[in-house]
């Protein structure tokens, strides 16, 4: 006898969006059940794709992206399909605004309060967080998040000699990002590691207007950047798990990716009070990335500004522990 929580992404309760609005969804209701030990149910990994990314299209599904065969979440999982005999009481979870988190008090009187063989539904877009869980329980947290490091071993190659940087630029539909915080991080890396070997790889999504400015403005600083423009985005994820360094915006893409893998990640965070968070512009999109600092994994995950002088003593030192 058991309770089960599961996500159905393509819920018509449910906002769907690019891989990061997705994941944190399905990460949502895996957090849950670690937390409040009940059984945990995989269902299908869908994210809108380049219609919406690029803006031409927003909501667009005809060219959506299944992520399971490549991803594999579910290997070693309980599927959909594993409890479609079992006579379930289903309860549909919705105690917040979308986006935003759950009260975590409110939300286990709601899980208690049920008998076993109940089947509870995120719904709304109601998540909680992994940063979260780290300031809640760093028990389950380190449970959680070491369980997310073997997830995608599958997808692991081999390392060379020649240490791998993968940024990631934020364009298509959200063009705030200013490329003063890629040029400054590779003069941070200049200035620090020049005598290395090393590739720099850009990746991006956007209008042919935005990669050429992406282009123009960076190809000159630099003679070992490689440009990835609008690729497959299995293997732009692949490339970013697979690199040594990654350097990630506002944008949520490069932070999951990086919950898998073990390289140093820098990032902006949600809301820097510089530039406007990612999603809160638009007045249907209450993102909010939890009551706490998104900074969990203060060995691997380094949090900056703009201008790459927040931690930037920080930078320089972790990065020199991995060289």
């Amino acid at each position: 006898m058991n309770k089960y929580i599961t996500c159905i992404i393509n819920d018509k309760y449910m906002s769907v969006g690019g891989f990061g609005h997705i994941f944190y969804d399905m990460l949502s209701a895996y957090i849950i059940a670690n937390l409040f030990h009940i059984k945990f149910v995989y269902s299908p990994l869908i994210s809108l794709g380049n219609n919406h990314h690029l803006g031409n299209k927003p909501g667009n599904r005809d060219d959506s992206i299944n992520w399971d065969k490549f991803l594999k979440f579910d290997n070693n999982e309980l599927t959909m399909n594993d409890i479609k005999n079992l006579k379930l009481n289903t309860i549909k979870i919705n105690i917040c605004q979308a986006f935003k988190s759950m009260d975590l008090l409110k939300l286990g009187k709601l899980i208690n309060s049920q008998e076993n063989n109940t089947l509870f539904i995120l719904t709304n877009n109601n998540r909680l967080y992994i940063n979260e869980l780290y300031y809640f329980n760093k028990s389950i947290y380190n449970n959680v998040y070491s369980n997310l490091k073997k997830k995608l071993n599958h997808l692991v190659k081999p390392k060379n000699n020649i240490i791998t940087i993968a940024i990631h630029i934020r364009r298509g539909d959200w063009n705030w990002q200013p490329l003063n915080y890629t040029i400054e991080f590779i003069k941070l890396w200049q200035s620090n590691f020049k005598n290395k070997s090393y590739i720099i790889n850009i990746y991006s999504l956007g209008t042919n207007k935005q990669l050429c400015e992406i282009k123009d403005t960076i190809e000159k600083i630099d003679n070992n950047i490689s440009f990835k423009f609008n690729i497959d985005v299995f293997e732009t994820f692949s490339d970013i798990y697979n690199a040594d360094i990654v350097v990630g915006g506002h944008s949520n893409f490069p932070k999951i990716i990086t919950l898998f893998s073990k390289n140093i990640f820098i990032y902006l965070p949600n809301n820097d009070g510089i530039i406007s968070p990612l999603g809160v512009n638009k007045t249907f999109k209450l993102y909010h990335l939890g009551n706490y600092p998104e900074n969990f994994d203060q060995d691997n995950r380094i949090e900056t500004d703009i201008y790459c002088k927040k931690n930037r003593q920080l930078i320089i030192e972790k990065l020199t522990g991995i060289l």
